[in-house]
């Protein structure tokens, strides 16, 4: 073999060989270090502008709000760390560990070295709370941990629960420090069981021990990633959140596209936004409907059509009251299977909606319902002003339960005595704190009209509106149904104008005074009280016009044609003509409206009218 010629044997090296060379023989520095490390990501596809990326040299908290989030997010989480370099993995418990090693990255890391796995000992919370950090990081330098290997720490609930104050302020202070040292991230893992409604605030004010905090909630059939704090390549993020879908090929979460912001959830993007899917009642007879919405024919095509939407807007008519359970399981089952950023609109478009009926829509998932008097092109600017909310009231799963609260007992008309008290008690018992506004009226019977011609002139057409009767008035309860609109529910229920069968009224909608109204009737009935049932339920004439005495006089034949009223032991049968006797106290309060019944103003509709 011939040897080079002597010129380039003594030829000076070209520039940066030595540096070069010098490189090959001493250990990188690390700035060097850290600039040749690859990015590690965060286990989740498609995310923009670098916010797939975890940033070294400051804390990154991870929540997991759910147990499927969990399971879809942290194993990718961890398979990301082992491609770009050296883990080191805390573990909260040898389960998890062991389930983690099934994926065959994880455990090919594992076998070569490139993943050290400790398990938290029982005992180390109390080492933190005396401490604070520097026990866990003395042994796991002690046992491997080195200065290439990123840190994870999942679960690190375990590390802070029951910490004061001043305890998680010097951890944080400890970890903050810690990520200015590393070279690559440090990762908090929080893994259910938490409340993120708890963890999170504590997150967000120790600035030092969480810099960047991300969340992956479940959300129907998607997920959605919100970011509390975050970098990003075109600046910081604060309050966003991406859309996720389970990607099949992958078998990753990637991101669908949706994009909101804001504590209280507003739409910024999304590829289905403009979209309006509706049923043919809705828009029955309306002209100007825009070409682009898709008009479905029934409920069962609207559940279909809208099975894939992300942020579209559903417009469902109300149909009439009998319609009312379909539409109501059908907002319910749309609210529980597509993501939050969904609208699900209500349109009165034949009757009116009474207010359980409206308010039971809402908490089953309805983002508005728009009455029957709204005009076409105000409910288009509805439509528009609604397009980036998304729906932030807590939707039971349960359809029934969900439901039970708004809605009315199935009696209806005259109850008696006792089983009246017992169901307006049970109604406002369920009803209590969500909202809806009952009313109970008292209407002394005058002297002259027997009770059951005043019982027999109310007729109730509606579930929980009760009616009932004592010694001396009548006592109506109106489901949903509040102060104002009193005068006209009772215009609506009775049959006669009430000036010729009641001398006065007592009014209460309020939660308490509705109470305090039934307490003395309650009484009334240990000691006895008739039970109309039979007298009414045999007796099918209407009742007729009855002549408005100006003076009651001492005596006045019973009306013939009368059947006997069945009496409670020990009471005297009740004649008519006789002497009114005076009210049974009522308690005195704010809500209780007297008035006499000669001067009640004639009653005008209102456009909510619960009656």
């Amino acid at each position: 073999m011939s040897s080079a010629p002597s010129s380039q044997r003594t030829a000076a090296p070209p520039a940066g060989w030595l540096r070069s060379l010098a490189r090959l023989v001493r250990p990188p520095s690390r700035q060097e270090m850290v600039g040749s490390a690859a990015p590690t990501r965060i286990g989740i596809q498609g995310l923009p502008d670098g916010v797939g990326q975890l940033p070294p040299h400051v804390p990154v908290s991870l929540v997991a709000a759910d147990d499927s989030s969990a399971a879809r997010w942290f194993p990718a989480l961890i398979e990301d760390a082992v491609a770009a370099g050296p883990v080191a993995l805390v573990a909260s418990g040898t389960a998890w560990a062991d389930e983690l090693l099934l994926r065959p990255p994880v455990r090919e890391a594992y076998r070569t070295g490139r993943l050290m796995l400790w398990v938290l000992s029982p005992g180390l919370q109390a080492e933190v709370r005396r401490h604070g950090l520097p026990p866990l990081l003395d042994e796991l330098g002690r046992t491997g941990l080195k200065d290439e290997h990123a840190l994870y720490i999942c679960d690190a609930q375990g590390l802070l629960t029951g910490l004061s104050v001043t305890e998680l302020a010097r951890v944080s202070r400890q970890l903050s420090a810690l990520c200015r040292e590393r070279l690559r991230p440090v990762v908090l893992g929080f893994l259910p069981p938490l409340a993120p409604e708890v963890l999170l605030p504590t997150l967000r004010n120790l600035c030092q021990m969480s810099m960047h905090i991300a969340t992956l909630r479940t959300e129907a059939d998607r997920w959605s990633l919100g970011l509390e704090r975050w970098n990003t390549d075109a600046g910081a993020l604060f309050q966003t959140a991406f859309g996720l879908l389970h990607d099949g090929a992958s078998g990753r979460l990637a991101a669908d596209g949706t994009r909101t912001r804001g504590a209280v959830r507003e739409l910024v993007e999304a590829v289905d936004q403009s979209e309006v899917i509706a049923t043919r009642a809705s828009v029955d007879g309306q002209r100007g409907v825009p070409g682009h919405w898709r008009i479905v024919d029934s409920l069962a095509d609207m559940e279909v059509a809208a099975a894939a939407s992300v942020a579209a807007t559903v417009l469902i008519d109300a149909g009439q009251a009998s319609d009312f359970e379909a539409r109501a399981r059908l907002v319910h089952q749309l609210r529980l299977s597509r993501p939050l950023t969904l609208k699900i609109v209500v349109r009165e478009n034949l009757g009116k909606l009474r207010t359980h009926s409206e308010q039971a829509l809402l908490q089953l998932g309805a983002s508005a319902v728009v009455y029957k008097e709204v005009g076409f092109s105000r409910l288009l600017q509805l439509l528009q002003d609604i397009n980036a909310q998304s729906h932030t009231r807590k939707v039971h799963p349960d359809y029934e339960q969900a439901l039970d609260s708004f809605m009315p007992a199935r009696e209806r008309g005259y109850q008696p005595p006792a089983q009246f008290c017992a169901l307006v008690r049970g109604m406002l018992d369920r009803t209590q704190g969500i909202g809806l506004s009952h009313s109970l009226v008292r209407l002394n019977v005058l002297a002259q009209i027997p009770h059951l011609d005043a019982l027999r002139a109310c007729h109730t057409s509606r579930d929980g509106d009760l009616l009932t009767a004592d010694h001396e008035s009548v006592y109506v309860f109106l489901f949903a149904c509040r102060e104002p609109d009193v005068e006209l529910a009772l215009h609506r229920l009775f049959t006669l104008p009430l000036t010729q069968l009641f001398a006065s009224e007592a009014t209460d909608s309020t939660d308490t005074g509705i109470r305090a109204m039934v307490a003395p009737l309650q009484e009334s009935v240990r000691k006895g009280l008739p039970d109309y049932s039979a007298a009414l339920a045999g007796s099918a004439r209407p009742a007729a016009a009855l002549p408005v005495a100006r003076a009651v006089p001492a005596a006045t034949p019973v009306l013939a044609g009368m059947p006997a009223l069945p009496l409670a032991p020990g009471l005297a049968p009740e004649v008519a003509g006789t002497e009114s006797r005076p009210l049974l106290p009522v308690a005195a309060g704010p809500g209780v409206q007297h008035r006499p019944i000669a001067r009640r103003a004639v009653p005008r509709p209102s456009p909510r009218s619960m009656a």
